[in-house]
């Protein structure tokens, strides 16, 4: 019974990181979702227990990844249930760190290491090969942007450092109350709201002229879009669904991740149907461009100069397959953008060197199984007379570090293309809506989102939703995006907070190492 007790309190936790969540509007339990953890480990210790703390906190760490993510049941259950075990497992680490220097130097500068071992691991979970940066703590701003304006210089990390801070002090309150430290607390939780509300009201940005769009969501079945002889009329459905309602004023036309699902060679780009009736739409349209998603394949001119994750024709010759984004003009395909931030275990098998053998188990989504080739950095469209625009491909909206690199090489607007439909009517595509708006604080660029089946929108710099479509309607909406010429803190120097946290974590447990091993020896 007693155990019951304290797996039912790691639950709670996880329970109350679930009511902070997107899509709930409210944020607020994050600042006590870590407290039933922390005094889960202070009962075990005081029970003796604390070698037992990682069976207890599973649980709790489990329902939290439960309840968020459940929904990618829906496009893999296989790919669920390993994704929410590893994510869970991947998460204790922080905690059982934290353990284990409790014992070394005490209870008050384990919870500041606590506060690095997590916001070094949100960083590597950003940049590593499995990169799962979806439960990232600072995510569960999304609904909440006026409360964390602040982004545009420490980005979603900020956030996490915020809600830890706040918990950590908190518990430290539980164990001894204190009125120095309650005046912390009180300080940490309303300094970053003072803040962002002094930001709301004071952005001042330089403007470019705007640019107006037609923002197309075609509304197909994810699950029945790469059917085999249907990919032209495909293509006409976009056109008779946006033809009539561009203007004299439309500079661009949006269309969502693989709306061109005519598998393109990229040799023979603008000689294939699906461009050609694109180009077509533009001679009919003088003035206007077409920026679209589509899936492309390009061989490689010599076969010893193939990438790790090149694919054999039955020809004999290598090529990569891409998840791609174009820019077309009354001359055709001008830039190319292969997506580079791809899904582990659907768009491409982590590590092939190493787990290249397990290629077999890529999950088909998209008409092409296996792992997709990419580029080797990010790509803004430069075009000569409108602003830079970066591409943002599905996925590749969730890191905002990366982002930023867009950002650099002349991105002035965000463009989001993406098929969140393979969910369903889930929160899985409206959280991925709301993470959109934290890129427009972290950048103070403007968002114009093109979704498949939805939610596409239009997002302000402050991350304010202007405008959107509902959840599985064929719609095209008019967007007049302002593109802006600024850089961020954050766009110029990346996530700062998570950089100097990895470092330090790093030598944190080097010196915890040390120093048990001194310890022991009896040297001490």
């Amino acid at each position: 019974m007693r155990s019951l007790k304290l797996i039912i309190l790691s639950i709670l936790g996880g329970v109350i990181l679930y009511a902070g969540w997107p899509p709930l509007e409210s944020p607020l339990p994050l600042f006590i979702g870590f407290l039933p953890f922390l005094w889960l480990e202070e009962i075990l210790r005081r029970q003796g227990r604390s070698h037992s703390f990682f069976w207890f906190l599973y649980p709790g760490l489990f329902t939290w990844n439960i309840l968020c993510t459940w929904w990618v049941w829906f496009a893999s259950p296989g790919g669920a249930v390993a994704m929410l075990l590893l994510n869970t497992l991947m998460m204790t680490l922080p905690f059982l760190f934290y353990s284990m220097s409790r014992n070394i130097v005490g209870a008050s500068r384990a919870l500041v290491f606590l506060v690095l071992f997590w916001l070094g691991f949100e960083y590597l979970h950003h940049t590593w090969q499995i990169a799962y940066p979806w439960l990232t703590l600072g995510n569960g701003f999304a609904t909440a942007p006026q409360l964390v304006q602040f982004y545009e210089y420490i980005g979603v990390s900020g956030g996490s450092l915020w809600i830890l801070l706040v918990n950590v002090l908190l518990f430290q309150i539980m164990r001894n109350p204190n009125l120095r430290i309650s005046l912390g607390a009180a300080f940490v939780l309303a300094a970053p709201v003072f803040w962002s509300h002094w930001l709301w009201n004071t952005q001042s940005n330089c403007v470019k002229p705007e640019v107006n769009m037609l923002v197309v969501q075609p509304n197909i079945d994810p699950y029945e879009k790469f059917n085999e002889g249907e990919e032209l009329e495909q293509v006409r459905n976009f056109i008779k669904m946006v033809e009539p309602k561009i203007t004299e004023e439309t500079d661009y036309i949006i269309l969502p991740e693989t709306a061109i699902v005519e598998y393109l060679d990229e040799a023979y780009i603008n000689q294939l149907p699906s461009i050609r009736m694109l180009v077509n739409l533009i001679h009919r349209n003088p003035g206007i461009e077409i920026i679209t998603g589509a899936s492309t394949y390009r061989f490689f001119e010599d076969p010893e100069k193939r990438s790790l994750t090149a694919r054999q024709a039955q020809s004999g010759d290598w090529y990569d397959s891409y998840n791609t984004s174009l820019r077309i003009d009354s001359s055709g395909v001008q830039e190319i953008y292969h997506k580079s931030r791809l899904v582990p275990g659907v768009e491409r098998m982590p590590y092939p060197k190493i787990l290249g053998f397990l290629e077999y188990l890529s999950i088909d989504m998209g008409g092409i199984s296996g792992s997709l080739g990419s580029d080797p950095e990010a790509m803004a469209f430069n075009t000569e007379n409108g602003p830079g625009m970066a591409t943002l491909i599905c996925y590749e909206s969730v890191f905002g570090e990366y982002v930023g690199d867009f950002v650099r090489k002349g991105a002035d607007l965000l463009l989001v293309i993406t098929n969140d439909g393979w969910w369903g009517n889930t929160p899985g595509h409206i959280q991925h809506m709301h993470y959109a708006r934290l890129r427009a604080i972290e950048h103070r660029k403007e968002v114009v989102r093109s979704a498949n089946t939805g939610i596409s929108c239009h997002i302000d710099d402050n991350g304010r939703i202007l405008k959107r479509t509902n959840w599985w309607e064929p719609d095209v909406i008019e967007v007049s995006a302002k593109a802006l010429d600024y850089r961020t803190f954050f766009s110029v120097n990346g996530d700062v907070i998570g950089k100097i946290s990895s470092f330090l974590s790093v030598f944190v447990l080097i010196g915890l190492w040390v120093r048990r091993r001194v310890l022991k020896s009896g040297l001490v």
